[in-house]
């Protein structure tokens, strides 16, 4: 259960803060003065602490320097080896006066460290300056891995995520699809219509994946007018039925074409599925993609607008394509 109750932090709610002190009068005071424009969740040790962070992953974390168990430096350290948990602000609070230790847990990447006893007023505002200061790095980040025209992921945030999801795939042995998707003829757009309008085809389309993906799964600009997209806990096949959805979809799909006007243009896409499970695993994930890679541009070989999937059956790579004619159906070749 989490620790702070209903979900929701800043700005439309109120920031999570965990507190971490062995000092209960301390703790009750700060709860009551911080719970008045935070949400706090309170713990007596280290070891509490870190297992309270990663469940709950609070905004920001104020922890006492010398805690029982696991002292506030070796959370910290822990922190910051999980993935889920390193982008956490954290404040130590201590009363040791040494400069030493200040600079090191600084150096470490702390937040600030504030000396005990804290005027109130003035935690509050290192609070709340190592809030704002952690928002404006995530923002930073998240605009350096987003596609300045789609608003999707770029190729460095594919890398990295599919980094991710092929080695939980492979920890947890469930299945991962990669899709590649192509917009056919786009250079026939552009010619006929113009860049601005080829340009809004690939919004089109970008907003089109999006909509007709599931929570877990992550779309990213490949580059030009071809996409990635990860499905995990699905086979080829089960992404090739989303795929087919999504190619279905497009004749519903309008482009601005110039004074308000809109057109259909007659979009389609050729679509390459590559799958990792169990019973037939890529050997990374640069591999897998390659594999996606290759069943596209069978896909446009053979005359686009259809969707080509890489699978192996039976220990031999077998590909197999899902023609337009007619949608739904497809069969190895």
């Amino acid at each position: 259960m989490d620790a702070f109750g209903p979900k929701g932090s800043g700005p439309g709610g109120r920031f999570r803060v965990l507190l971490a002190e062995d000092d209960g009068v301390q703790a009750l005071a700060l709860q009551e003065y911080l719970g008045l424009r935070f949400r706090v969740a309170w713990v007596e040790d280290g070891e509490a602490a870190l297992r309270s962070a990663k469940d709950a992953v609070p905004d920001l974390i104020l922890m006492d320097l010398f805690l029982p168990g696991l002292d506030g430096v070796r959370v910290f350290e822990a922190l910051k080896r999980d993935a889920r948990t390193a982008d956490i602000p954290v404040i130590f609070l201590s009363g040791d006066q040494d400069e030493g230790t200040v600079v090191r847990c600084l150096e470490l990447g702390a937040a600030d460290y504030v000396h005990k006893p804290a005027p109130p007023r003035e935690l509050v505002a290192r609070m709340e300056r190592a809030l704002r200061q952690t928002r404006r790095r995530r923002a930073l980040q998240a605009l350096a891995r987003t596609d300045a025209l789609t608003g999707l992921a770029n190729f460095r945030a594919l890398t990295a995520r599919l980094d991710e999801e092929f080695k939980r795939a492979q920890r947890y042995r469930h299945a991962l699809a990669v899709v590649m998707v192509d917009l056919d003829h786009l250079k026939a757009i552009n010619d006929g219509w113009g860049h601005d309008v080829g340009n809004r085809a690939i919004v089109a389309l970008a907003r089109h994946l999006r909509a007709n993906l599931r929570g877990v799964d992550f779309a990213a600009r490949f580059g030009g007018d071809e996409f990635v997209l990860l499905l995990p806990h699905q086979t080829a096949e089960e992404a090739a039925v989303f795929a087919e959805r999504v190619r279905a979809g497009l004749g519903e799909l309008r482009v601005v074409v110039g004074d308000g006007c809109t057109e259909s243009l007659g979009l389609s896409i050729s679509v390459g599925v590559a799958e990792h499970t169990e019973a037939a695993p890529m050997p990374s994930a640069g591999a897998l993609l390659k594999a996606a890679d290759d069943a596209l541009y069978r896909a446009k070989d053979a005359g686009r607008d259809r969707i080509v999937l890489d699978v192996v059956r039976a220990g031999q790579r077998s590909p197999g394509a899902m023609s337009v004619r007619p949608p739904a159906a497809w069969s190895a070749t």
